[in-house]
């Protein structure tokens, strides 16, 4: 068992914090940020869906060497941040031989072969990854890790609306996106009904930048069990604010009519989800 809680997974809807929260860890000397969303252990038509028999080896593989390996409007996003083609072949090669044996153990090795080198090349004992979904997978990836720990990043779901409209690969349908939101927020609810109590920790991303900070960042810091925070304190002051979070300040990024109306539709639906039992979306109803 490991002294200290590793890996970190860091999730939650896009927009919500999942990359604050990756750079502030990273400034601890025992968590280096894996700085992309990995997304193949984590997203459909990854190692869950290939371990629960849905998808085939050949898929699998055609998609980390293409959608996961190389993404993003400027091509410089996937796995080719965190492995070289050598690397990365040769963990793939490996894997493919130990996948028939044993499907969850393959699947471990191949994810730390891929990410305990870029530890180490950092020089750093353990990793954080941040890829949205790994809340919705947190049951298979806490059977990979049993040392891993969750943090799952809200923000208001307006605000991620707002900074969802008019990215690339997005959408610019509020509705759209606000289902989006609702649709993740439950999965991540019903996961984390299946895993032990304490491994999973909520944050709300507007208390860590304004409301609540000191005592959001001390629940952060209780819950990887760190005991000298202070370069990732040096951080947070220096680096994280309501002004860079845009805290309240999602009104401003629609127009009028549409905020009016995601306001409307996004407290009826903060009620229904509390109804459902997701009470940690509570807090952004009084917003």
């Amino acid at each position: 068992m490991s002294p200290f809680p590793q890996p970190v997974f860091v999730g939650g809807v896009g927009r919500s914090g999942t990359h604050v929260l990756g750079r502030m860890l990273n400034t601890h000397p025992r968590y280096a940020w894996i700085r992309t969303e990995a997304r193949f252990h984590a997203q459909r038509g990854g190692l869950p869906d290939l371990c629960a028999g849905t998808i085939g080896m050949d898929e699998f593989l055609a998609s980390m060497r293409g959608r996961w390996y190389v993404r993003g409007a400027n091509r410089r996003q996937g796995l080719q941040r965190v492995a070289d083609p050598e690397e990365f072949e040769a963990a793939l090669a490996r894997f493919q031989e130990e996948f028939a044996a044993d499907r969850e153990r393959a699947s471990e090795r191949l994810i730390r072969r891929l990410f305990d080198p870029y530890a180490e090349r950092a020089g750093k004992p353990a990793w954080v990854e941040i890829t949205g979904q790994v809340i919705e997978q947190a049951p298979f990836l806490l059977g990979l890790f049993p040392d891993a720990r969750f943090i799952n990043m809200v923000r208001d779901g307006r605000a991620v609306v707002a900074g969802t409209l008019k990215k690339v690969d997005l959408t610019d349908d509020p509705l759209i996106a606000m289902r989006k939101w609702e649709d993740m927020v439950t999965a991540a609810q019903e996961a984390i009904a299946r895993v032990p109590d304490g491994r999973v920790l909520t944050v709300f991303l507007d208390d860590l930048t304004a409301h609540d900070r000191d005592a959001t960042f001390d629940r952060v810091m209780a819950f990887l069990e760190i005991d000298d925070p202070a370069p990732v304190r040096e951080y947070f002051d220096r680096e994280i604010s309501a002004e860079r979070a845009h805290v309240g300040g999602w009104r401003e990024r629609m127009s009028p009519s549409d905020a009016r109306m995601v306001d409307r539709r996004y407290r009826r639906l903060v009620r229904r989800l509390r109804r459902r039992g997701v009470d940690w979306a509570e807090a952004a109803a009084s917003l």
